[in-house]
């Protein structure tokens, strides 16, 4: 046996060799890619790299060795990337995952296995950095203060990065044990190397991290940074222009070795790029992502961890309790007031959070942040459309071993509401929520559960209001679990959910099931376009990463779902799959379909009865080129078709990225959709004869949609931190309503026809056009020069002619938006 296991570890050094060493350095390095530095002479090589990609477990075909220092201030890197051939380098903006070599290094200074960073840098020195949380997954939106630089020579190329301790946080102790992995790609071969190998069909990834030791005599920072901002800005519209310059202030100080406070004074955000154009004929609020630096970064530690590798919702959004684009929100009073000369968003006064993780398991986030009062024009006179509003929220979790984890989130709302906006808006809202997650044999198979509740109160008007919302619909005359009370001055209601799934090995699986309450509410500061659902499904998943034949791997799921309502009736009921191969030239194909069957529809009145959906099945496509060539290409196509030949839905969409030089990167995206829906909702009319629908009549028409749009991005890197970024999408959605008809009785997907006395047929055209030059004047420090149009009308035609109406985008008015913004980071 003795004999065996020396046998093995002579055969096998890097399965067993899971600790290396860091030295400290009397003299620090220069950060200049030169390897010759004393102390690189004395730190220890760190090797035995694995292959992932292509061939997983194999040896590297190219040689890579590692040195790690440090002082009392800085971690201290260097890597020399052997390389037979030419490397591959291309410039882009930081944080950018471009197709070029990359060195990747990965830190848990916590040695938590759930847990870390990563600093990334590739030949052009561009830096590329994220917080790494929930064992697997990354969050770019982290950006520390760190230095790089590197060095293409004649056998490949070299690294040398400085990380300052303040960037990072560890427990204070006498000595350290970090756990670590280092990835390399070299992008002509596709090849992606660690140190650390974990299968593909492992899960998990900063739990198999091995350890960093050598580590002594350091003390975390308690850093204070400063970044004050200055900004001028003019707006400009037809009929008005405004010229006005403002100042702000972000602060970051470690409270703690462990917990960092992250605030910020009157924050501008209009380097941020504009959301895209949507047209919106559903009952439910469009939903778009979060993309504001101080909200986004830190934004998973307020969220339960994502454990599992795959995760599926079915047909319905399952409520998010923290949706932190409530905060600075268009002021709710212009839509319900009809205001106008109200901001475009609500001025936020003063924001701050505190997050961090403990040594003992603890992690802890709060955020607390209030909006001005904002003010509008209307009914002949000037008053509130946003009253002043606090948002808090925060949450606590403690991890049990490396296996399991629960936590806590409170959040909370409060407004202060001058008298008109009391039947308009809630006064308080407020949610509590617990979370956990459970992982057996080695991270193969994982529970994860929550639940939730929520209470808003108000105004008997407000409160009526919540209660006919398109979330619930407490009017609807044929439910017999919700009944509508316009005394009441308060809701409450809640919910949870269940996930069970074996995510590792070729054949996984997933089983998860859900509820939310009727007067479950969280769209204060969360976003739950519905509530009243039990929700279950389950999936089969086969995952295939090895080389076979003409494919490098292949994905395959299928899923079956099934809701209900609180009620008891079917909601949704359906068949999802979805698969994907990789070829040997890495070229890729997709292929997805499914099908639902006839089910109730509780929404598509819009409070009044229930009606049948009718069935639908689809099914579409996708091919596309190695990404890794100047010029790619990725093709789709998807129909749906709903039964009896009553309407269909066709896209076609092409998404090409040519990069002319290491320099320039150009994507167009252009989408063209076609379709029928026969069920569209148009209006509400009382009648007392309508006695079969309760006393009023539902109309509905088919609608015939055409929509085209052309998203394009340039990306121009003139340096790794000088860039310019566009983006352009001209935008055209028209809408043709016929065949009018009411619903015949409810329940049924029976129609009688009607001539309807109104005409709703659309034509909205758009463009938005938006431009940020980005100057990195010296590390955290940053000059912006922005852009931005937005150009849109409306017209009350249903016909679509895509020269006509593309040219009609550009001679739209235009409201403009030029800026200059700098920003000046102070470390102390």
């Amino acid at each position: 046996m003795r004999r065996l296991l020396v046998l093995l570890l002579l055969l096998c050094p890097a399965a067993f060799a899971a600790d290396y060493r860091a030295v400290r350095a009397e003299q620090p390095p220069s950060i200049d890619g030169d390897l010759t530095d004393v102390v690189w002479s004395l730190a220890p090589e760190i090797s035995g790299f694995t292959q992932r990609d292509p061939d997983e477990g194999k040896p590297p075909t190219e040689r890579t060795v590692v040195k790690i220092a440090y002082d009392d201030e800085a971690l201290y890197v260097a890597a020399k990337m052997f390389d037979s051939k030419p490397v591959t380098s291309r410039l882009g903006r930081r944080d950018t995952a471009i197709e070029s070599d990359w060195f990747r290094l990965y830190l848990d200074p916590h040695l938590d296995r759930r847990s870390g960073a990563t600093f990334q840098v590739n030949p052009a020195n561009v830096q590329y950095d994220a917080s790494l949380y929930s064992d697997a997954i990354s969050d770019t939106n982290w950006d520390a203060v760190w230095a790089s630089a590197t060095k293409i020579v004649s056998d490949g190329w070299t690294a040398e990065m400085r990380i300052p301790l303040s960037q990072l946080r560890f427990p204070d102790r006498p000595a350290h044990t970090w756990g670590i992995n280092i990835g390399r790609t070299i992008s002509r071969r596709n090849e992606v190397d660690r140190l650390v190998h974990t299968s593909k069909e492992d899960a998990g990834f900063v739990s198999r991290f091995a350890s960093l030791t050598g580590i002594e005599g350091i003390k975390p920072a308690r850093a204070l940074e400063l970044l004050p901002y200055s900004v001028g800005r003019l707006d400009s519209n037809p009929v008005d222009r405004d010229l006005r310059a403002d100042a702000g202030l972000d602060l970051k100080y470690a409270l703690t070795s462990n917990l960092t406070l992250t605030a910020t004074l009157n924050p501008d955000f209009g380097q941020v790029e504009v959301d895209p154009a949507r047209v919106n004929l559903t009952e439910f609020e469009l939903f778009f992502p979060e993309k504001r630096p101080f909200f986004v970064e830190g934004s998973s530690l307020f969220e339960p961890d994502v454990i599992s590798n795959h995760v599926f919702d079915f047909n319905y959004q399952t409520p998010i309790l923290f949706y932190s684009r409530r905060i600075g929100r268009v002021p709710q009073g212009t839509g319900f007031l009809g205001a106008d000369g109200a901001p475009q968003q609500t001025t936020i006064l003063g924001a701050g959070k505190v997050t961090g993780k403990t040594a003992s398991g603890w992690t802890l986030a709060a955020l607390d942040a209030v909006t001005s009062a904002e003010e509008g024009r209307f009914d002949a006179r000037t008053g509130e459309v946003e009253p002043l509003t606090n948002y808090f929220v925060g949450r606590i979790a403690k991890d049990f071993g490396e296996n399991s984890s629960t936590g806590f989130r409170l959040s909370a709302v409060n407004r202060r509401l001058p008298s008109h906006l009391e039947p308009l808006l809630r006064s308080s809202a407020y949610a509590a929520s617990a979370d956990g997650y459970r992982t057996w044999r080695d991270n193969n198979y994982v529970l994860q559960w929550s639940a939730s509740g929520t209470h808003v109160t108000g105004s008997e008007e407000a409160i009526r209001r919540t209660q006919t919302s398109s979330a619930r619909y407490y009017q609807r005359p044929d439910a017999g679990h919700v009944e509508l009370d316009p005394t009441r001055t308060s809701l409450s209601g809640y919910g949870g959910n269940a996930m069970f799934a074996k995510h590792a090995g070729k054949w996984q699986y997933n089983l998860g099931a859900g509820m939310y309450s009727p007067g479950f509410e969280s769209n204060d500061v969360g976003y739950m376009p519905r509530s009243d659902a039990i929700t279950t499904h389950a999936v089969g998943l086969y995952v295939d990463p090895d080389p076979k034949g003409i494919t490098r791997r292949r994905n395959f799921w299928v899923g079956k779902f099934q809701h209900w309502n609180f009620d008891g009736d079917l909601i949704q009921n359906g068949i999802w799959f979805d698969g994907n191969t990789t070829f040997n030239n890495y070229w890729r194909a997709f292929g997805w379909g499914g099908t639902e069957l006839r089910t109730i529809d509780d929404r598509a009145t819009r409070g009044g009865p229930a009606i049948v959906a009718p069935r639908r099945q689809w099914a579409g496509a996708q091919i596309g080129s190695d990404p890794r060539r100047p010029l790619s290409v990725d093709v789709s196509t998807e129909q749906l078709d709903y039964e009896d030949n009553s309407g269909w839905a066709d896209v076609y969409a092409v998404s090409a990225t040519y990069r002319p030089t290491t320099r320039l990167s150009l994507r167009m995206t252009p989408t063209y959709r076609t379709s029928r829906y026969p069920q569209q909702y148009v209006a509400t009319i009382n009648d007392p004869t309508a006695t079969e629908t309760f006393g009023r009549r539902y109309v509905f028409a088919s609608i015939d949609q055409k929509v085209f749009e052309i998203a394009t991005r340039l990306d121009w890197t003139f340096t790794s931190r000088l860039s310019l970024q566009f983006y352009l999408q001209p935008y055209v959605a028209t809408g043709d309503y016929h065949d009018f008809k009411e619903v015949a009785r409810p329940r049924t997907n029976e129609f009688t026809p009607r001539a309807a006395p109104f005409d709703p047929d659309f034509n909205y055209r758009s463009v938005r056009a938006n431009a940020v030059l980005r100057w990195e004047f010296r590390p955290g420090s940053a000059f912006y020069f922005v852009w931005n149009e937005s150009r849109e009308e409306e017209l009350a035609i249903g016909t679509f002619d895509l020269g006509r109406d593309v040219r009609g985008t550009f001679d739209a008015p235009a409201n403009d938006v030029l800026m200059v913004k700098v920003s000046y980071w102070f470390g102390m």
